[in-house]
């Protein structure tokens, strides 16, 4: 039971110290690559396992509070974070944020396709952090951000390829497109709830907490639609490994990482999972990529590496504020993606329904 009390936590209970840009940088990236991962389980869960995309999401989420909790244990020597209403509030939007996440795109899936679907929710995100920010938070773009979110997303489409039909134009595929756009919107709203909740409590605390409140959401989802998962030791393995590594750990990676790059910069950041996903579905499924994936390939690394580019002997503050437009601030991170994000190079549906972060 989460302990809710008016007072406010001490700072140095709240949150840890934030990481220095090139830390941040490395923790986000290293937690994109970890959700990459999560592709090729899935599509054996999916085959082999008998799982369907609704058992899966919710048992991810169950499954890795506890991981997140005993984390939170062995580092602080609690297992739950005293919370202001305030702050259980930010936990609550970042656990409904990613169980809407992982909703939406399993919707949006079953009516526009693998292609579109992922295309508009992973490509979408970053816009909507960097427009949200701008908007409701006052932050100001510079030129090198929105070249490297161009560049990035450029590379993505490239990588991910563009849907060489589109499967009607009613009023089924219309409700698709409006749902991998209400998808794309609760990862942005996810990344920038994770950014908050660095003021809430610690990372391991947040994502368990969160979490838990995801899982309970999405509780009754699974339970209409059956919760399928094949009871063989191999299947458990590959569910315990989702929840504890491209979740738990990941996610924990990502919340701290945040306060290095930012929220644009973490969005950015994030979409090298789509690329980790496509290059381990090359080596192990034997996929073919198409010289326009590499080229795109290529583009999105060189927009990631476009943010964290800083001419001359620039420190850290100055490349944040140089990435972010909020000068001398130093921005805080949640604890915990996306959102995951999407599953991307998953033809089969049952290895796309389910979104990584």
């Amino acid at each position: 039971m989460v302990i809710v009390k008016p007072q406010r936590i001490p700072s140095s209970q709240a949150h840890v110290a934030a990481p220095s840009s090139g830390a941040g940088w490395a923790a986000v990236l290293l937690a994109a690559t970890l959700w990459g991962t999560t592709g090729i389980v899935f599509h054996a869960l999916g085959h082999s396992g008998g799982a369907n995309a609704a058992s899966i999401g919710f048992a991810r989420l169950a499954l890795s509070v506890p991981f997140l909790l005993a984390m939170a244990r062995a580092r602080t020597g609690v297992w739950l974070a005293a919370l202001t209403l305030r702050g259980l509030a930010t936990l609550s939007a970042l656990g409904l944020a990613m169980a809407a996440y992982q909703l939406t795109y399993v919707l949006a899936l079953e009516r526009v396709g693998v292609a579109i679907a992922v295309l508009i929710s992973i490509c979408g995100a970053p816009i909507f952090v960097a427009l949200i920010s701008v908007a409701c938070l006052g932050e100001r773009l510079r030129a090198r951000t929105m070249v490297a979110l161009a560049t990035a997303i450029a590379g993505t489409v490239l990588m991910v390829g563009l849907p060489s039909a589109v499967g009607g134009h009613g009023h089924r595929f219309q409700i698709g497109i409006a749902l991998a756009v209400a998808c794309a919107l609760c990862q942005a709203l996810y990344v920038l709830a994770a950014q908050a909740s660095s003021k809430v409590c610690g990372p391991m605390h947040a994502g368990g907490i969160a979490f838990g409140i995801g899982a309970l959401a999405l509780l009754p989802i699974a339970w209409s639609e059956g919760l399928h998962v094949s009871p063989s030791p191999g299947n458990w393995a590959m569910l315990l490994y989702v929840a504890a590594v491209p979740t738990a750990i990941a996610q924990t990676l990502f919340l701290v990482g945040l306060q290095g790059t930012g929220a644009v910069g973490g969005a950015i950041a994030s979409l090298l999972e789509p690329l980790v996903a496509t290059l381990l579905a090359v080596v192990l499924l034997h996929e073919r990529m198409h010289w326009t994936g590499a080229i795109g390939a290529a583009l999105l690394l060189s927009g990631i590496g476009i943010l964290q580019w800083s001419p001359g002997k620039r420190g850290a503050s100055a490349r944040m504020a140089d990435d972010l437009g909020r000068p001398g601030h130093q921005h805080g991170a949640g604890s915990l993606r996306s959102s995951g994000h999407g599953v991307v190079q998953q033809p089969p549906p049952t290895s796309t329904e389910i979104g990584t972060m």
